[in-house]
């Protein structure tokens, strides 16, 4: 084997330990994305809180929602992130 392949896999290899040691669970970023429609569970200084059906909750900024409003979101379970979200068309 050549030593280019042999370091290009010593540092694919070298990645993969660091993820796993931090606890970085790769096919969580993989994940496919979930679009639901949920509630604005809570308003407060522009940011709405809401939560899925994962029961994670997740914070939208500069939000223009009102409290109790259904709005749709598309977010990866587990992860609190809001990928991205509207009204209910």
């Amino acid at each position: 084997m050549s030593p280019i392949i042999m370091v290009v896999l010593a540092i694919a290899a070298g990645v993969l330990i660091v993820f796993l040691i931090s606890g970085f669970q790769i096919f969580q970023v993989l994940a496919p994305a979930i679009t639901e429609e949920v509630p604005v569970i809570l308003k407060q200084n522009g940011v709405c809180i809401v939560e899925a059906s994962d029961d994670v909750p997740r914070e939208i900024n500069n939000c223009t929602y009102e409290q109790g409003e259904q709005i749709i979101i598309t977010y990866k379970r587990e992860q609190p992130p809001v990928e991205s979200h509207g009204p209910i068309q």
